[in-house]
């Protein structure tokens, strides 16, 4: 296991933002996540797990503590069960999974990110939401222990698990997906639709705030007419207006500004609190 110093974060990230890490390991697998874990704690780190950089924003001043990046990087399809490691890309899961004609992530496709991150959040989309099919999943406890957690004790909700409120990192996870025939084309459906209604080819960490309750915040924000509204380098999408794209330099301080104002005018306006869906990394 190399633990590297002074790492760029930025070149991790979806968002193409932020500073660089004071200490920097890659886990590949289980062992190594637990070598990394051992050694924020002999050095009394604090400590963030990465997985594709999508959905966090880092600070420009980077990150004090060990930054792991969840690489654990492993498929296994045995007839509707599906076992793979939290480092694996999620968006790859899906086109995998649907290629088999297995059902259950179609979604996936399109969405950035680690399988980590997708279970950490709980990420969902036309209908269908990644804790949906999950049976089982591995998960390391800052410290050490290896447990085995059913998807009944995650407590999933919209944008939200367990594994919010606890210290460790997932491992990987079992899926109990549906033989289905039309998986593919269902996938390449979903996809479609995103690559014209979401900006996909630019810079950016997917939504930037959560859906309230009987509306969206892309409703919210093109209401406010705020499309387009600019700080910095960073800018609200005309495509999809709950995404910010990072233009070429954008700084963290661009973009939180930005949230910020989104979050005023439409308090101001709709008298609706906005709450953020993207995770802040402080330094």
């Amino acid at each position: 296991m190399e633990v590297q110093k002074n790492r760029s974060l930025k070149e991790f990230t979806t968002f193409k933002i932020g500073g660089r890490a004071k200490y920097f390991i890659e886990a590949r697998t289980f062992d190594e996540m637990k070598q990394g874990f051992l050694f924020a704690k002999e050095n009394n780190l604090k400590t963030f797990i990465l997985g594709k950089g999508s959905n966090i924003l880092f600070d420009d001043k980077g990150f004090s503590g060990l930054v792991i990046y969840n690489n654990i990087n492993f498929l296994r399809i045995f007839q509707n069960n599906v076992y793979v490691g939290a480092g694996y890309s999620f968006p790859a899961l899906g086109v995998k999974t649907a290629n088999n004609n297995l059902s259950g992530l179609e979604f996936a496709a399109g969405v950035p990110g680690s399988l980590g991150g997708a279970i950490y959040m709980n990420a969902s989309s036309y209908s269908q939401a990644v804790s949906d099919a999950i049976k089982n999943i591995v998960y390391l406890t800052f410290d050490g222990e290896i447990i085995t957690l059913k998807k009944e004790e995650c407590s999933f909700a919209y944008r939200n698990s367990i594994f919010q409120k606890m210290k460790g990192a997932i491992l990987s996870s079992v899926f109990s997906l549906k033989k289905d025939n039309n998986a593919k084309k269902r996938q390449l459906e979903i996809l479609q639709k995103k690559l014209k209604n979401q900006p996909m080819n630019e810079k950016n960490v997917g939504c930037i705030f959560k859906n309230p309750k009987n509306t969206s915040a892309k409703i919210l924000i093109d209401e406010c007419s705020l499309i387009n509204y600019k700080i910095g380098e960073a800018i609200i999408s005309e495509v999809h207006p709950n995404f910010i794209i990072n233009e070429n330099k954008a700084t963290s301080k661009d973009v939180l500004k930005l949230i910020s104002h989104i979050k005023k005018v439409v308090k101001k306006k709709k008298n609706i609190t906005l709450i953020e869906e993207v995770k802040v990394i402080s330094p």
